[in-house]
């Protein structure tokens, strides 16, 4: 079987991750303490799949898809200002206050505001043979930036925002391992991710074709005339834009290698044996690297002498055509919707994308306040991201820092920029449904009911102190609705009263990290 290009970078780049995620990603002032396990003997597995009841079902798939699941009062405000009124404040981030958030994220990470050259300059790569402190190292750098996506997709009031910023660095996936990206992703972060998630979808793909991090990421920045790369060319078109499917050829692929020849990235430098990275990591297009012949992309002709032009008037070409309407509309309802995507919403989008020339925020528009979304409960699976985030929103965790939770999302197969191919994590649910993924979401279900998740608190007793349910159908009853917001077919109902005794026998309260694990581990809560 040949082995296809992208198969070899995966190869080489996973390599490289393993190699480097000591370093950089599972470093903890502790060690986590022993797990509680599941017994399999006792688990119920065989639970009712998730199914619409009519009650609350909107609801609560609206906090679990344009939020990351619901915090304690988030249901019942929603519940209060209509789903609608939560969707349109939603879509308008920038008139929610999140000033709270933002002035922790700048004490607790300062790398997160930097330039390049500044990270470059403050956190350099350290010597071979020597153990510096890795809080001075490009370890914190990355570190910092994924402890910094979990603090926001925890704590951040504009949560439709972060759930666009993950599924955006998931579209334009870069692997943070890789050369000088270590350096560059968080820019690229801050000033293509976050600044035009919401905005057009031209501007957001020109922020991404001119990020250093994506040039170094898909080697653009080697890519010269004479020797073109079409690393980049090939992934602008079939992942990021127009889809596999989308009407371009290997020779459209080679011609537009040869448009984006020169665009690269300015490095820092050596002198005297010191690094200098003064105005390093922007882009720089070098007219004396490009290919400025005539070239033929798309049925469209480019005369010779087009210089860095000649790329621009592709990524508008690119931006606008029908093929990519049709690609990201669908990828979006399947992000929001369902796995398998009603023909008619996606085209609804589609035309929406086309109409307002990719205004991202119409497009959403159009998909959160259909009928398709607000009854399409029950047919999205949350991935690693998203159930690690819902679970201890819904529990109300206080954390002192998230890097114990960025190991466990490693562990789980969803380490944040640590996808070593450029296709993105799958975003359908079998993709991360066995039996290896299932044991670790139902012990890291049970290790934070316990809790006895490192450097963080959950406080059971709290969320039942003016409660007065005594019993174990109480007591069960009262984490469904607080956890679930919707009541269980009878029978899973059953299932979780069985292991504590009959529903009128009084519930051992020493117990109550064992129900809460259950019912965060069935599939109630896992769908989204």
């Amino acid at each position: 079987m040949q082995l296809t290009r992208r198969d070899f970078l995966k190869d080489a780049m996973f390599a490289t991750a393993i190699a480097g995620l000591p370093d950089w990603a599972t470093a903890l002032d502790e060690s986590p303490p022993a797990l509680p396990r599941f017994d399999t003997g006792t688990y119920p597995w065989h639970w009712t799949p998730p199914a619409r009841s009519g009650q609350n079902d909107a609801i609560i798939t609206v906090l679990n898809r344009i939020a990351f699941g619901p915090r304690p009062g988030d249901f019942e405000r929603v519940q209060q200002i209509g789903i609608d009124a939560y969707i349109e404040e939603q879509l308008a981030p920038e008139t929610i206050d999140d000033s709270a958030l933002e002035a922790q994220l700048a004490q607790r990470y300062p790398t997160l505001k930097m330039s390049a050259a500044e990270l470059w300059q403050n956190y350099p790569q350290p010597a071979p043979g020597t153990r510096p402190d890795p809080k001075t190292t490009p370890q914190q750098v990355i570190t910092e930036l994924q402890e910094a996506t979990l603090w926001r997709a925890l704590f951040s009031q504009r949560q439709l925002f972060e759930v666009l910023v993950d599924f955006w660095s998931n579209h334009f996936s870069i692997f943070i391992g890789k050369d000088q990206v270590k350096w560059l992703k968080t820019v690229d972060d801050r000033e293509v991710i976050r600044r035009y998630a919401l905005g057009k979808f031209k501007d957001l793909l020109l922020a991404s074709a001119q990020s250093p991090a994506m040039l170094d990421y898909l080697d653009n920045r080697l890519n010269v005339k004479g020797v073109p790369n079409e690393n980049y060319a090939r992934e602008i078109m079939e992942l990021h834009t127009l889809g596999v499917d989308g009407g371009y050829t290997q020779q459209d692929v080679a011609e537009l290698a040869r448009a984006f020849t020169g665009w690269g990235i300015k490095l820092p430098t050596r002198r005297a044996g010191r690094l200098d990275a003064t105005g390093a990591g922007v882009f720089e297009f070098d007219p004396k690297k490009h290919d400025d012949g005539a070239k033929r992309i798309l049925g469209i002709d480019l005369p010779a002498g087009g210089g860095i032009n000649d790329a621009l008037l592709m990524i508008d070409v690119l931006a606008k055509h029908p093929s990519t309407a049709r690609f990201l509309a669908r990828k979006l309802v399947v992000r929001f919707v369902a796995d398998t995507p009603p023909d008619a919403l996606v085209q609804r989008a589609a035309e929406a994308f086309t109409q307002t020339e990719g205004d991202i925020r119409q497009v959403l528009s159009v998909i959160l306040h259909s009928d398709e979304f607000k009854h399409s409960f029950g047919q999205k699976i949350k991935r690693p991201f998203e159930f690690v985030v819902s679970a201890l929103r819904a529990l109300d965790a206080q954390l002192e820092d998230a890097r114990a939770l960025a190991r466990t999302l490693q562990v789980m197969g969803q380490g944040l920029f640590l996808l070593p191919t450029p296709d993105g994590y799958p975003d359908r649910g079998t993709a991360w449904i066995n039996t290896n993924a299932l044991l670790a979401r139902w012990n890291f279900a049970l290790q934070v009911a316990a809790n006895r998740l490192p450097r963080g608190k959950v406080n059971l007793a709290d969320a039942m102190k003016n409660v007065s349910a005594r019993t174990v159908g109480e007591v069960v009853d009262f984490w469904i609705k607080h956890l679930l917001h919707r009541p269980l077919p009878d029978q899973d109902r059953q299932k979780l009263i069985e292991p504590f005794g009959k529903a009128s026998a009084r519930f051992e309260m020493t117990r109550l990290p064992e129900l809460v694990a259950l019912i965060l581990a069935s599939p109630h809560f896992q769908y989204r």
